[in-house]
């Protein structure tokens, strides 16, 4: 320890210099897409839990608990972290090694070893992996807009969902009451000799088809009410908005915007890939504290390195890269067909579902007026067979029913077309706050 200390009054100024050296050298403030992020955000509220039961309650406490918007959040978090790494490697590093030896081949005396390297040039290799990764960061922050858009489209169609099951269940409960009320009346139509057994096994067959129905709907409606409560903690349900604001693409959607991405990140990754070999070049300032036999002193190297050979990996990276950006480029083409196709899809599904909601009200006004008729000829006159009157009492409840199921398709398309207009967050009063700190806009960067 004695001559660690008089060693360290010989090496006090080498020591600082190599501190020195470093002085200033941790990262700067974030750049870049993380530096826009945190720009964004600044100001910007955390979205918070609501109390309420309305649409937007529901979207708004679903996402706080969606496991798909906490992974890409994670995900984003990853990539600026990424970035970080690629960014350090230009600036100084420093190493330190203390240590000592005995024997003639040993390293002699303890010794305190510091050494700062320092990227000069690498002709443009870093700062291609720095936007290498910056990219994977735009595309990843993408990625958690579009789990966003995916997941209040999920929890809006699960609370539509049980909207419409409980709608079903109540025809298919009407439908059961009507059935049986006419069980009963054919019942005593048949004690009275004016009718045979055969209409009211029909038509206690007819009962039992409704039961069925009614079971069945009540099953469905425990699970949407369970699916429900598990994504947004709730499971009261009710009508999703309309979203008239047209089905009009607004700009790229998330996916094209992604494909684009990573075509560019691909050609990076490719001229990365051909300019494998290009050297870097590195200056190493060195410091050695010594005690005893082993000296102190300064020092400096030069380092000039390239991969020459890798028994033919650069060759196939290369490769590798370049059909990844073919790939890219034919991804990147078929997301700019896929959305028109989708959003023209969307909005033939919601004209055609307007005119299938008027279709089925004018059938089912006309299944009304015939049920009346059907019921007179059967009970009053006698001319009408039970099987035509059980047939259109059920074809009366089957439409009620499909109705509703109309309505429910058209609000699942019209929450897509939302999506694709980029109205969805606005109306659910979303945009402006935050989301694990990320802003919750739709825009780009």
């Amino acid at each position: 320890m004695k001559l660690f200390a008089e060693a360290g009054l010989r090496g006090t100024a080498i020591l600082g210099s190599c501190l020195l050296a470093l002085a200033g050298c941790s990262l700067p403030a974030p750049d870049g897409t993380e530096a826009a992020l945190i720009a964004r955000a600044k100001g910007m509220p955390p979205l918070a839990p609501a109390q309420g039961r309305a649409a937007k309650d529901v979207v708004r406490n679903g996402l706080l608990l969606h496991p798909d918007v906490r992974e890409a959040a994670s995900s984003v978090a990853a990539s600026a972290d990424q970035v970080r790494v690629q960014r350090g490697a230009l600036f100084p590093a420093l190493g330190m090694t203390v240590g000592g030896g005995a024997g003639s081949a040993g390293d002699g005396d303890p010794a305190l070893r510091m050494n700062v390297s320092q990227l000069l040039m690498d002709f443009g290799k870093t700062k291609r992996a720095v936007t290498s990764a910056d990219m994977d960061l735009q595309i990843n922050y993408i990625t958690f807009q579009k789990a966003v858009d995916d997941a209040a489209v999920e929890l809006l169609e699960a609370y539509d969902a049980v909207r419409m099951n409980t709608e079903a269940l109540a025809v298919y409960k009407r439908q059961l009451a009507a059935m049986t009320e006419l069980q009963k009346l054919v019942s005593e139509r048949v004690e009275i000799g004016a009718t045979t057994a055969p209409d009211l096994l029909e038509t206690q067959k007819r009962v039992q088809n409704a039961a069925f129905l009614v079971q069945d709907a009540e099953l469905a409606l425990a699970d949407a009410r369970e699916q429900l409560e598990r994504r947004s903690g709730q499971s009261a349900g009710g009508a999703v908005p309309e979203f008239r604001g047209g089905c009009a693409l607004r700009g790229e959607t998330d996916k094209m915007r992604i494909a684009r991405l990573r075509m560019a990140k691909a050609e990076i990754d490719l001229e990365q890939a051909q300019k494998a070999r290009v050297p870097k070049i590195t200056v190493s300032p060195l410091a050695r504290l010594g005690t005893g036999d082993t000296s102190t002193g300064l020092g400096i190297n030069l380092g000039v390195s390239s991969d020459l050979l890798e028994g033919g990996a650069l060759t196939a990276r290369a490769s590798v890269a370049r059909n990844a950006r073919d790939a890219a480029e034919a991804a990147l083409d078929s997301a700019d067909r896929d959305a028109s196709l989708s959003s023209r899809k969307a909005l033939r599904d919601i004209t055609a579902g307007a005119r299938r909601q008027e279709m089925l009200k004018r059938q089912i006004a006309l299944l009304a007026e015939t049920r009346d008729l059907y019921r007179s000829q059967y009970f009053d006159l006698g001319k009408r067979s039970v099987s035509d009157l059980l047939d259109n009492e059920e074809e009366f409840y089957t439409r009620q029913a499909e109705l509703v199921e109309v309505s429910s398709k058209m609000a699942v398309n019209r929450l897509n077309c939302a999506v694709y207009a980029r109205t969805l967050r606005g109306s659910m009063e979303l945009a402006g706050q935050t989301l694990y700190n990320l802003p919750l806009e739709a825009d780009n960067l």
